[in-house]
């Protein structure tokens, strides 16, 4: 259905998608607040905005200081099926740029171990992804990385070990695989893209 949100229309997700999970219309909503947070609902299992201050922990905090119309995009358990190995919980969007989103708020363990485990399942989700929508959109025409900037993030907990050598090596060796850049801060600065 043409229409629907510029954003979506111009990647024709709704084509690409259209034998989604869940009905496409139920699978994203749109905002232009200044200050957003984005989680991953524990009882919905699905990526939503929040209004809610005390999520603000487990969140990733989107800053929109010029009030763009960010549009919001549920992919687990929403537009796709749970699926071994995981796939990302979702992404926000606009007519000029693409974020992938992984949230690993939940991440337990203090071991070097345990922040590997963890960053590896959340990169291999996130190129999992990005194949996933390769393969959705390309029969429509369309290739993500040429129609919009496109960018990666993983969202740990406040709580969650990590390093910066740690980081920066997921970071140099996901953009070696993909192209695309990788962050692993809990906040995004719309207009900084």
């Amino acid at each position: 259905m043409a229409g629907r949100n510029k954003a979506i229309d111009g990647l024709k997700l709704a084509e690409a998608f259209a034998q989604s999970h869940k009905p496409f219309d139920e699978c994203w909503s749109v905002r232009m607040d200044s200050e957003l947070l984005v989680i991953d609902d524990d009882d919905t299992h699905a990526t939503r905005f929040s209004g809610d201050a005390d999520d603000a922990g487990r969140a990733l905090m989107v800053i929109n200081e010029k009030n763009k119309e960010i549009v919001l995009l549920s992919i687990d358990n929403m537009l796709v099926a749970s699926r071994k190995g995981g796939i990302t919980d979702g992404a926000l969007f606009d007519s000029e740029q693409f974020h992938f989103i992984e949230f690993k708020t939940n991440a337990l363990g203090n071991s070097e171990q345990a922040v590997f485990d963890t960053f590896d399942k959340a990169v291999g989700q996130l190129s999992e992804t990005i194949k996933v929508f390769v393969e959705k959109l390309a029969p429509q025409g369309v290739n993500l990385t040429d129609v919009r900037q496109v960018y990666c993030h993983v969202v740990v907990s406040e709580r969650f070990p990590r390093t910066r050598a740690t980081r920066q090596d997921y970071i140099l060796r996901f953009f070696d695989e993909t192209g695309i850049e990788l962050s692993f801060s809990d906040k995004l600065y719309w207009e900084g893209f």
